[in-house]
């Protein structure tokens, strides 16, 4: 809980400074960004790396000061962060404070973070398989879900808990006909992962009074099968359609997703 409100009082005084700040000149080069590992790096490696795509794509420009929201409290320049979990912390905890332009512009810079991760997966070295496997012809090869890929997140906070990030991804067994979903917890707060794991079956929610853990879930397959990230539950928070402040609240409360469906 002290680091929760530490966060916000040094994300508060960002807001209040950030636009003080001038944006850099210097070109960043691919040769520059591409062995930044966005989940273990300095802040500065972050600067570089979400900047580089802000080049790369004009349409998506931000001003530079704002990445110092994303700086945890406590921040230590030699240290190395998970920067694409606090830029998602950062982003949520604007949601809560209700600074929507901030929030639009944070959202700038989860986009370019999101496609720096696509961007420099295309140019990371390939590992060599061991055994060349050629005979295709005399077995049947059975396609699997994609198990790591995120499907959607949202980040809890409030109360006496600390920040929770919860994670959905396709379980191992999950298939196109029978979708199942992986809930994942990790405290940010904390820094380590949670031992609740929740596993869904989406053709088992009952839409007329799903619980907030099911329409997350739920929600987040859909976005993904639409080619979509963090858009429908994100929608619900930012419109206040449903309230949440606690893990508990994910499984007591209930919604129609039918209705739901609709309006997101």
């Amino acid at each position: 809980m002290k680091n929760d409100i530490l966060f916000r009082t040094h994300l508060q005084y960002q807001i209040d400074t950030s636009q003080q700040a001038g944006d850099s000149d210097n070109v960043i080069t691919l040769a520059d960004v591409e062995s930044i590992n966005l989940h273990k790096c300095t802040f500065n490696d972050f600067r570089h790396a979400v900047l580089y795509v802000r080049e790369q794509n004009p349409e998506m420009f931000f001003v530079e000061s704002i990445l110092e929201t994303i700086k945890p409290a406590g921040y230590i320049k030699t240290k190395l962060y998970d920067f694409i979990e606090l830029t998602e912390y950062a982003r949520h905890e604007v949601i809560n404070i209700g600074n929507m332009a901030l929030f639009s512009e944070l959202q700038k810079v989860a986009n370019a973070v999101e496609l720096f991760q696509k961007e420099i997966s295309k140019v990371a070295p390939k590992p060599t398989p061991v055994i060349t496997f050629d005979d295709y012809n005399n077995y049947d090869i059975k396609s699997q879900p994609i198990v790591a890929e995120e499907l959607g997140s949202c980040v809890i906070t409030g109360g006496n808990q600390s920040a929770i990030r919860v994670t959905a991804h396709l379980h191992p067994s999950s298939t196109e006909e029978h979708p199942i979903v992986r809930v994942n917890y990790y405290s940010l707060t904390m820094g380590f992962a949670l031992d609740n794991v929740d596993v869904i079956d989406l053709n088992n929610i009952y839409l007329d009074n799903a619980s907030l853990i099911e329409a997350f879930v739920y929600m987040s397959y859909n976005d993904y099968m639409n080619n979509l990230y963090n858009y429908s539950f994100d929608k619900l928070l930012i419109e206040r359609s449903i309230d949440l402040d606690s893990i508990d609240d994910m499984y007591s409360k209930h919604c129609d997703l039918r209705v739901l469906d609709k309006i997101s």
